[in-house]
């Protein structure tokens, strides 16, 4: 009788031992298939921080001179020292780098992130007048009121002040 019952205790034992095992292989499949929300805002982010610098460093071929402007480095510049008045630097298409940008940047984030069905916003600031130079909001809604992530702020110092561009990327 007592060896039944010695072996009695080892079979609900190992029982035991099992049922823990199971479970803890649940709760790893469970972690493991749920998509974490931290790998969800660092491909965001990661896809601001990467539109945001090709952005910048893009070159227009529409504004006619013999050297190819680049976004920030000429035209953002062009438009924050030039904005409101008669003469700028650059002219694109027929028009000052100011109106120029403002078709021109909706258009490169619509060919992009447009397409992959994210809405953005795309603000540049100068800061020593707290005026919005260049302000761009996706045609799926604006990124106030949501989840977002940014670029991190681009600064840019011209003749009129600094210059600070950003964009967001929401859900």
């Amino acid at each position: 009788m007592r060896k039944s019952r010695i072996g009695q205790m080892e079979i609900i034992g190992l029982v035991v031992i099992v049922i823990l095992l199971t479970m803890g292989m649940l709760f790893m499949a469970m972690f493991a298939l749920n998509e974490e929300p931290g790998t969800k805002v660092f491909t965001r982010k990661g896809l601001a921080s990467s539109t945001m610098a090709a952005l910048m460093k893009t070159t227009v071929h529409e504004c006619g001179s013999y050297s190819l402007p680049q976004i920030e480095k000429h035209l953002i510049e062009d438009c924050a020292v030039n904005k409101g008045s008669l003469y700028y630097d650059y002219s694109c298409g027929g028009k000052n780098s100011c109106d120029y940008l403002e078709e021109k940047i909706p258009q490169l984030l619509n060919d992009t992130l447009g397409k992959w069905n994210k809405r953005y916003e795309f603000q540049t600031l100068l800061i020593s007048s707290n005026q919005y130079i260049l302000y761009v909001n996706s045609s799926r809604g604006n990124c106030q009121r949501r989840e977002r992530d940014t670029s991190g702020e681009y600064f840019l110092p011209t003749g009129k002040g600094l210059v600070k561009s950003v964009l967001y990327i929401c859900d």
